[in-house]
């Protein structure tokens, strides 16, 4: 089946094959996406496969009925936030307060009154949407608040005029964890000293013995001028020989190297791993990493001076 990427994705669940397709009909009618199953243990496996943006539910069905079903759903990934709306022919208080309590985000009952339907199927499909904006907006000021005090932490350890290579040692463990990558590198120019944060399982600079792991024969130009490298996806990218040949023992996937540069000198460089995937390095990331390269460019700089 062929889903446009922003078309919600509608789980039908019915063991009446004619009661699936006025569904499906009805909400293709309305834009969405559909995929059906024909009993609970179906509509598991199709929500494991699909991971549909909400489920309409039978609760009466042979097998496994519709409120277990729910309440499996609801341990599934991901079936703890997702809209589930539960068709049912018995409207009595008993069965009403079973479906709460299995999980239901709401329901309806039969015969279904269609406008009825597509009012509920778009308030939860708004509501779902709702919340997951608000919970990513949550996760981003996070993640900035992390940033800064990052940021506040190396500062105040330069204050205190930390050794050059503890505060270098402290940067790549506390990064590593910042940006959930598997490999954080600092190299300076005028030493030639490497230190780095690897998560356990993969390759080691130093073990390597590896001369440049900013791939300084490719992008040294750019280096010069104080622009950053970003290599979403090592496979896609033009790269020359050397290059692949220091990446694919480190099985980096994507790389965003940031130089060091302090007085028009450059000092060294800041290069960051992602083995597991490609990624994309956004904006706000490359600029905190920015202010990152900058306090550190200034305490490779005082060591030198």
């Amino acid at each position: 089946m062929d889903f446009q990427p922003d078309q919600p994705l509608i789980l039908v669940v019915d063991d009446d094959r004619s009661m699936r397709s006025l569904l499906n009909l009805a909400m293709t009618e309305e834009g969405y996406g559909v995929v059906e199953a024909k009993d609970g243990e179906q509509c598991l496996s199709e929500y494991m496969h699909h991971q549909p943006d909400m489920v309409l539910l039978d609760a009466v069905m042979p097998g496994l009925d519709g409120f277990t079903c729910c309440q499996r759903l609801r341990s599934l990934p991901g079936g703890d936030r997702i809209p589930i709306l539960m068709i049912t022919v018995l409207d009595d208080q008993e069965s009403v307060d079973r479906a709460f309590e299995v999980g239901a985000t709401d329901y309806v009952t039969k015969p279904i009154y269609w406008a009825v339907l597509s009012q509920r199927v778009r308030r939860l499909l708004a509501a779902a949407q709702a919340l997951t904006q608000a919970e990513k907006a949550t996760q981003q000021l996070q993640r900035l608040q992390q940033w800064d005090a990052l940021l506040a932490e190396i500062l105040q350890r330069l204050c205190k005029s930390t050794p050059v290579l503890t505060l270098l040692d402290f940067t790549v463990v506390k990064l590593r964890v910042q940006l959930d990558v598997e490999r954080v590198i600092l190299y300076t120019l005028g030493d030639q000293s490497i230190v780095e944060s690897v998560a356990p399982g993969y390759p080691s600079v130093l073990e390597l013995c590896l001369a440049d792991p900013g791939l300084e024969e490719d992008y040294k130009t750019v280096y010069q001028q104080g622009q950053i490298v970003a290599i979403e996806d090592i496979e896609q990218t033009e790269l020359s020989d050397v290059a692949i040949a220091q990446l694919t023992p480190l099985k980096a996937k994507a790389v965003l190297i940031v130089p060091l540069i302090s007085h028009g000198q450059g000092l060294g460089g800041l290069c960051v791993h992602q083995c597991i995937t490609p990624r994309h390095w956004d904006q706000p990331t490359i600029e905190r990493l920015t202010n990152l390269s900058n306090l550190l460019a200034i305490a490779l700089f005082m060591n030198l001076n």
